[in-house]
């Protein structure tokens, strides 16, 4: 056993981990995380750290529903609760697609997704009501990928 820090550490030497479906890491305070593979039967996987000190990014995607209220806004923000998102986070939020109806105004007529600012478990989108027309858009999905 290597001691470091105060915490003692087992080497491990060629294990290999069979019919395992994932390992799983618990830290102090009961946070879990789990690094899984799904089967593939004829792809190997390797995979390489690199020599470096950080932190993992996280990422996902999530779905925004925009209110019809917005006529003659030119600004709108909303929050969106994103569980593992920090205030110091470096952010970078994408589009995907939209769904929905603009009710007026549907050629001049745009949510444009201005901004995104991370915050503690939340990213508040800024979007500028391209025409301020009304519509009411559901589903609109956004892809992120958020580090420390």
């Amino acid at each position: 056993m290597s001691t470091k820090g105060g915490f003692n550490y087992t080497t491990f030497q060629g294990v290999n981990l069979r019919t395992s479906a994932g390992i799983s890491f618990e830290m102090d305070g009961g946070f879990r995380g789990t690094v899984s593979v799904t089967a593939s039967p004829d792809a190997n996987r390797k995979w390489s750290l690199p020599d470096k000190d950080g932190k993992f990014p996280i990422m996902g995607t999530f779905t925004v529903d925009l209110p019809a209220a917005l006529a003659n806004i030119a600004v709108y923000s909303t929050a969106v609760t994103v569980a593992g998102i920090r205030a110091e986070d470096a952010l970078v939020v994408n589009f995907l697609k939209e769904s929905g109806t603009y009710t007026y105004g549907a050629t001049t007529t745009r949510y444009i997704l201005n901004g995104a600012v991370p915050g503690n478990g939340n990213i508040t989108l800024h979007f500028q009501n391209l025409g301020q027309g009304t519509g009411y858009l559901d589903d609109l999905q956004f892809a992120y990928l958020a580090t420390r």
